[in-house]
């Protein structure tokens, strides 16, 4: 049997910000373990309603304002989108996930983020393809200096990129990398990553992805359980 439970993050992105806290409920009903705010995606930002949505559960949440560059939804500027991000700092959640080029190119933002006490998920994201592994590893050691946790996601056009992706465990500490692929052919890395060694692996509600082929977190943890129950 395995020692722990594996874990899962149910990434939520709506539209209408008054369905928030329904859906973080819905979520954590299902058998996730954390959630991931995507406030990218809100048709409008209230800082006061975000608060009250997650303050009960603050322990459990990543919040994010993810860039168009990285296939984000956020409508506004650049500048208004770092001012959110330390605005959505102040809740000092227990995540707060900024993209590795923020970090490179703003120092200062990154260190008030820090400040918030929140752990820093720094991610990177190639909705193309997967590169190389030497690309991947180069990525992964630029990023780790930076922050608490390392995200790289990839699309997968080849079964093989699961490969690639899932061999930066080997060059990581547990617990201290998030890497898997996007897109039908990269779900195996999904399901395995946190057996691997990633504090997590993402999944979504139902009728609300916010990536190519996320797993359902229903379906999610009942193959966990399984896993749990003969591994």
């Amino acid at each position: 049997m395995l020692k722990r439970r594996l874990k899962i993050c149910t990434s939520i992105g709506v539209r209408k910000i008054e369905m928030l806290n329904e859906k973080i409920e819905e979520a954590l009903d299902l058998g996730s373990d954390l959630f991931e705010v995507r406030v990218d995606y809100l048709d409008r930002i209230n800082f006061s309603i975000i608060e009250e949505a997650i303050k009960e559960r603050v322990d459990r949440c990543i919040l994010t304002c993810r860039a168009k560059s990285e296939s984000g939804e956020f409508k506004g500027s650049e500048e208004e989108r770092q001012k959110v991000l330390l605005n959505l700092s102040k809740f000092k959640p227990a995540y707060m996930d900024v993209e590795l080029s923020l970090a490179q190119n703003n120092p200062d933002l990154l260190s008030s983020i820090k400040n918030s006490e929140a752990s820093i998920i720094l991610s990177w994201h190639n909705f193309e393809k997967t590169p190389s592994f030497q690309f991947l590893k180069s990525t992964l050691d630029k990023a780790k200096p930076l922050g608490d946790i390392v995200k790289i996601v990839t699309m997968a056009k080849d079964f093989s990129d699961n490969i690639s992706i899932l061999n930066l465990y080997k060059h990581s500490k547990p617990n201290k990398l998030i890497a898997f692929c996007m897109g039908d052919k990269g779900q195996i890395s999904r399901i395995l990553c946190p057996i691997l060694g990633s504090p997590f692996t993402y999944a979504s509600l139902p009728g609300s992805s916010t990536a190519p082929a996320q797993i359902m977190v229903k379906e999610l943890r009942e193959i966990y359980e399984l896993l749990e129950l003969y591994y």
